[in-house]
């Protein structure tokens, strides 16, 4: 019996199984790189007008309460700058990059001090703002995003108070009626 049109065909089934799921680890480290620019050169060093480098004209922001408008490099930048208006030291520190295939998974930190809100000593209130940002990439670009952070904690942190809810009334019964005279 020959078994070598068997061993070709189990080789080159071997062979489709392994290559068909190769990952392009060259274009992934390009997509973190980029999502790294992006975060330090827009948040960070301000430099508002290199949104278009790093942000498709494609983008959609699809993070809960984002709107129909949240689009294109023209939004990121103009949030970007809200956020810095109202927090104007506010610094992003990375703490982990992953990527696999075209998306790119940021976990970060975010401080800054509310000018509007002072301490006990009188200076502006230290904020920390935790999240996570889901990124797709392509050609290095943001094309999509999905942004969860840690709201109640930052309002926590602004003077917010959490109140447990109020419990309804307690149901009142009528008073029994008195049997008829006879």
């Amino acid at each position: 019996m020959n078994r070598l049109p068997l061993l070709l065909t189990l080789t080159l089934l071997t062979g489709c199984a392994t290559t068909s799921g190769a990952r392009d680890l060259a274009a992934e480290q390009e997509n973190k790189r980029a999502a790294r620019a992006f975060i330090e050169e827009i948040y960070n060093q301000r430099l508002f007008e290199r949104t278009p480098l790093y942000v498709a004209p494609e983008f959609v922001d699809h993070s809960p309460g984002a709107t129909h408008e949240a689009k294109g490099p023209e939004f990121v930048s103009k949030q970007a700058q809200q956020i810095l208006s109202a927090l104007p030291d506010f610094h992003f520190d990375i703490q982990h990059l992953v990527a696999e295939d075209d998306l790119v998974l940021i976990h970060w930190k975010a401080t800054g001090s509310d000018t509007k809100a002072m301490d006990e000593t009188g200076k502006p209130k230290q904020l920390t703002l935790h999240g996570h940002s889901l990124v797709r990439m392509q050609g290095a670009k943001l094309v999509e995003s999905w942004d969860i952070t840690d709201q109640l904690g930052f309002l926590l942190q602004q003077g917010f108070k959490l109140l447990p809810p109020v419990p309804p009334p307690a149901p009142t019964t009528p008073a029994p009626t008195p049997p008829p005279a006879s």
